[in-house]
């Protein structure tokens, strides 16, 4: 029998609720991971449509945000007609709105939509694949209790993230060291779209030289630049107070068109986390207090934080308010801005 859900599950939930079995009326999906909503659209797809009728039993209808967008006499009607070659008719909505704002169209067309939402025929399904979906809103509390599935599919854990390089990897008959996938993962920022791509590149360059061993050296060669290694050879320079080389490291950043804002924002954000793992000691109790899921990055920070004094570590994050507070008063631009701060921290004690 169909659960009710009457709240946001997770993708882990979700993904036991296929399991179970496709017979939702609807399906609302939200969140980042992009790649793991394409992912369950295919899944939803391959279950509900007959293969080969996709183009007359899949209807799409795409919005900017806001129910206003979507042609809702199109979709009443869409759901009221049954399909052609297949079991159920998937009927895919994205960015309709209907979940985080007030409808808008006519009080009988809204009506009308509200009732057809929450007594969807048993012969179609609703996808909707939304930019964000509002918890209370009334419409999705009716639409949930009547047997829809809803799901906020976020960025996943570093640990899942490596498993599934791992077995990405062992697919293709290679082995990859877990820096190498860390610091691999740490680049896309979690994102698994753009760890395909780049792993994508690395396995080509492996069909090519024969390897079977994926090393740090190699992502390093082979993906795209590690920026969070880049601020910390930047905070390298300041711990040793070379001025001269602290500077250099930040022209590479700027040459490489990062935005000053951004360079600030991160420096600040790296001089937060030295003074946290200064306070932790071992990597192990850093990766506890939530600064950060990855063991290597831990290392790393636990190693540098040993460089720097406290009183120096809070010192930068003091320069960091005075340099934002510079930029946006409008007395420094925000390469100035940078370099003052990148100077006045080499000179910290």
């Amino acid at each position: 029998m169909m659960p009710i859900i009457e709240k946001l599950t997770d993708y882990r939930r979700l993904s036991e609720d296929l399991e179970r079995s496709v017979d939702r009326p609807a399906y609302i999906l939200t969140g980042e991971e992009t790649f793991l909503i394409r992912q369950i659209c295919a899944r939803l797809s391959s279950s509900l449509v007959t293969k080969g009728a996709e183009t007359i039993d899949i209807v799409r209808l795409d919005g900017d945000g806001k129910s206003s967008s979507i042609d809702m006499v199109r979709l009443l009607a869409e759901l009221s007609t049954p399909p052609f070659l297949s079991q159920r008719k998937m009927i895919c909505l994205n960015r309709t709105g209907f979940f985080s704002g007030v409808l808008s169209g006519g009080d009988g067309i809204v009506a009308d939509l509200e009732k057809a939402l929450t007594e969807i025929p048993s012969h179609s399904c609703l996808i909707f694949v939304e930019e964000s979906v509002v918890s209370n809103n009334r419409l999705l509390r009716q639409v949930l209790r009547a047997g829809a599935l809803g799901a906020k599919i976020i960025r996943q854990p570093i640990n899942e993230l490596l498993k599934w390089v791992s077995g990405l990897c062992g697919r293709e008959g290679l082995r990859i060291t877990r820096e190498a996938a860390e610091s691999l993962i740490l680049r896309c920022d979690y994102s698994m779209s753009d760890l395909m791509n780049e792993l994508s590149t690395v396995f080509l360059y492996y069909r090519y030289t024969a390897g079977h061993s994926i090393t740090l050296d190699d992502i390093d060669f082979l993906c795209r630049e590690d920026l969070t290694g880049k601020i910390f050879d930047l905070t390298d320079a300041i711990a040793s107070g070379r001025i001269d080389e602290a500077l250099q490291k930040l022209d590479i950043l700027l040459a490489r068109r990062e935005p000053p804002p951004y360079i600030q924002a991160m420096l600040a954000r790296q001089s937060r986390d030295l003074v946290i793992a200064k306070e932790c000691g071992t990597s192990g109790r850093i990766v506890e207090s939530g600064v950060t899921q990855s063991d290597y990055f831990a290392r790393k920070l636990s190693s540098q934080a040993r460089r720097f004094s406290l009183s120096k570590l809070e010192q930068m994050i003091e320069n960091s308010f005075q340099s934002d507070f510079a930029v946006k008063t409008g007395k420094l631009d925000g390469e100035d801005a940078l370099a003052i701060q990148v100077i006045r921290a080499c000179q910290a004690v």
